[in-house]
């Protein structure tokens, strides 16, 4: 028997719907398709599917394969501790936009796997508690060996592009030597604190938030948390590696016992913090232009002397942060991080 399919006369998406339906919604570019009676044989709507994702058909010179998906790349736009990060979107149209982790050594290929592995998991573990909170996590799309282009068989790891995070930790501290607003820092930490906690009720430690592991949404109150190559659940969790840049940001215990913990995450955020404050984060010490109940709270954190023992520590700690703010500076107010 012919099997009845369709292509979406707006976007030439190829559709399948339902044995009986006399409608289809398409789910690239959300038309309404009505259905045709005349049926489509297999072979043609295959051929179709394959000159659908042929990347010349749509414009594309060049492009990068990982498994069955090609990717036209863009620009670099960062440069890790073991990869580098390019834009990229998916040679077709419609097109999708994403970041790919491009590994330099193959050395560090158990990292990038492990990384991929994280990801997934936690896709299913946060999603059956907090389905909301997925769209604050990188959202996985591939990985595998690269074919094609001037890195054909690296491994490389790509996740979706979510606009407006732009500008990592590290970058802000370059524009904001002398320190960003103190009414900035609360929202960043509080949002740091936010994915932190969902992580920690999830089973799951980040174990590595630093600088070039936080992006700031650009105009807007938002703080995302990348690179989950050292993540890992907290029981029996163990650090894979070391960003040997920030090692100073990691505490003295968690290099001792190479074993990461909640603590751990919550005292590298308030180092994390209090980098962008111009402050020290190796002594823990900020400028006198931080309110001093913040200051206090910070200083605590970094140390590991605020919230010890609470079970809910990064989510405790939060809702401190907005007590102090509130006492401070009065009722929440929209503080945007100005960047070039």
């Amino acid at each position: 028997m012919a099997e009845r399919v369709v292509k979406c006369p707006q976007c030439n998406a190829p559709l399948a719907p339902g044995r009986f339906a006399r409608s289809t919604v398409c789910g690239y570019c959300g038309t309404t398709v009505q259905i045709d009676p005349s049926a489509v044989s297999v072979a043609r709507y295959r051929q179709a599917l394959q000159e659908w994702e042929d990347p010349a058909r749509h414009g594309y010179s060049q492009w990068w394969t990982v498994g069955t998906g090609h990717w036209a790349p863009g620009p670099l736009i960062a440069r890790g501790e073991i990869s580098d990060v390019y834009a990229a979107e998916r040679a077709r149209r419609p097109t999708e936009r994403i970041l790919m982790k491009v590994l330099r050594d193959p050395e560090h290929a158990p990292l990038l796997e492990h990384e991929w592995r994280m990801l997934v998991e936690l896709q299913a573990a946060i999603g059956n508690e907090a389905p909301a909170f997925l769209t604050h996590l990188p959202q996985p799309v591939a990985h595998g060996t690269l074919r094609g282009g001037p890195y054909e068989g690296r491994q490389a790891l790509l996740v979706r592009q979510t606009p407006g995070y732009l500008h990592t930790f590290e970058a802000v501290r370059r524009v904001h030597a002398s320190g960003v607003d103190p009414r900035v820092s609360v929202w960043m930490w509080r949002r740091i604190l936010e994915t932190l906690a969902v992580l920690h009720r999830a089973g799951y430690v980040h174990g590595a938030v630093l600088p070039p592991h936080l992006l700031v949404q650009h105009g807007e109150h938002g703080v995302r948390l990348v690179g989950f190559s050292c993540a890992d659940r907290v029981k029996g969790a163990r650090l894979r590696a070391i960003c040997t840049r920030y090692e100073d940001f990691y505490p003295a215990s968690l290099l001792d016992s190479q074993r990461p913990t909640p603590m751990d995450d919550v005292r590298m955020s308030a180092r994390c913090i209090i980098s962008v404050l111009g402050g020290d984060p190796v002594r823990a010490t900020l400028p006198r232009s931080v309110p001093g109940a913040l200051a206090t709270l910070l200083e605590r954190a970094a140390v590991g002397e605020e919230g010890e023992g609470e079970r809910d520590l990064a989510w405790t700690l939060r809702e401190r942060v907005g007590e102090v703010s509130a006492a401070v500076y009065g009722h929440p107010g929209f503080h945007p991080l100005v960047m070039p």
